[in-house]
């Protein structure tokens, strides 16, 4: 893998140097570790409580990339540093005047997380926090601060069967000021067709969809960040919440899924080298079948980023993570884990 990087930091340096001269290319890098522990309690009589110590590179933040740009044409090309898929950004862009046009992969309009949390590279996503379709392949129009896009659709068997005659997701977003606040609204859509993977052959149409808002501000040192949204099907949608229960097929049609969740994140800059910030969310899922199937995910968590030098900075933070699942009866276990670590950050 490390023999691979090396070739392509090797070829995009060839073609950095072969580029007619009127281009811009620029090269970048970040690296990235989690430390620490995890403790995971599945809150049942017998089971013991399980600790795991956390000592890894973050593969899924870890990159390196290059933007490019020649004239009114540009793009951005940005690799994993290791492991799972490679690719976290090809796109490019062209800015016809009144706008760009976007073709490639790179973030959807539905990307718009707010927590600071940041050991793992986030775990507040189904929890409250949303990260949408993040990454997809797509063809968007960005003009000023309106986001259309047409994205892949979610492939993954991940309700009840196969996914057949699907159209693509279509999102939005739109940004706007307000005072010491910046909103953004943001929303998608999918009608989909599925059939069941075992005979006899059933077919059902369904749709899904995201909708929310989040909002930052700004008061001096001290900020407050939070988000709000509401979902139907979020698992078949995309979402990238693994935590949310899938839509089910019954003889005679589709058991859907209906969310809600939001997280309040508040933070405070102590000095210029050092800050703190807390937070809580919540989402809650429920199964439209008879006797309710309801989930409830919570997380706490609070951070100190620490800034050692320009662009390098160190994050403890401890969180604790509990999933509680309600399927008409009193509850009698709600597992949870606790982290508490420090994630580390070189960017050159």
């Amino acid at each position: 893998m490390r023999k691979l990087l090396i070739l392509l930091a090797a070829a995009a340096l060839v073609v950095a140097f072969t580029l007619p001269a009127a281009a811009e290319v620029s090269f970048y890098g970040d690296a990235r570790m989690n430390t620490g522990w995890t403790s995971f309690d599945a809150d049942t009589p017998g089971t013991d409580t399980v600790d795991n110590v956390r000592w890894a590179e973050d593969v899924g933040n870890s990159r390196f990339g290059a933007n490019f740009k020649d004239g009114a044409v540009g793009g951005n090309v940005e690799l994993r540093a290791q492991g799972g898929a490679q690719m976290r950004h090809w796109y490019g862009w062209w800015d016809f005047g009144g706008g760009k046009l976007i073709v490639g992969q790179t973030w959807t309009p539905t990307f718009a997380p707010v927590a600071c949390a940041c050991y793992e590279g986030g775990l507040t996503a189904g929890y409250g926090d949303v990260i949408g379709s993040l990454r997809s392949p797509q063809v968007a129009v960005h003009m000023g601060s309106l986001q259309i896009a047409t994205v892949a659709p979610n492939q993954a068997n991940k309700g009840f069967g196969t996914s057949t005659g699907m159209l693509p997701k279509i999102e939005a977003s739109y940004s706007l000021k307000a005072g010491p606040a910046a909103i953004k609204l943001y929303g998608g859509y999918i009608s989909t067709e599925e059939a069941t993977l075992v005979a006899p052959t059933v077919s059902r149409d369904y749709t899904s969809y995201l909708f929310g808002a989040n909002v930052r501000m700004a008061f001096g040192a001290a900020g407050l960040n939070f988000n709000v949204y509401t979902a139907k099907n979020p698992v078949e949608y995309g979402i990238a919440a693994d935590r949310s229960q899938a839509a089910t097929l019954s003889a005679t049609d589709v058991n859907e899924v209906d969310e809600m969740g939001f997280i309040v994140d508040f933070s405070y800059k102590i000095s210029p080298t050092m800050s703190l910030y807390v937070g809580f969310g919540q989402a809650q899922d429920e199964l439209d079948v008879p006797g309710t199937s309801e989930g409830t995910h919570t997380i706490f968590y609070a951070g100190l980023p620490i800034t050692l030098a320009k662009n390098v900075t160190i994050t403890p933070e401890i969180g604790q993570m509990s999933d509680e699942l309600d399927v008409g009866a009193p509850v009698t276990a709600e597992p949870s884990t606790m982290y508490y670590g420090a994630y580390w950050r070189i960017a050159f």
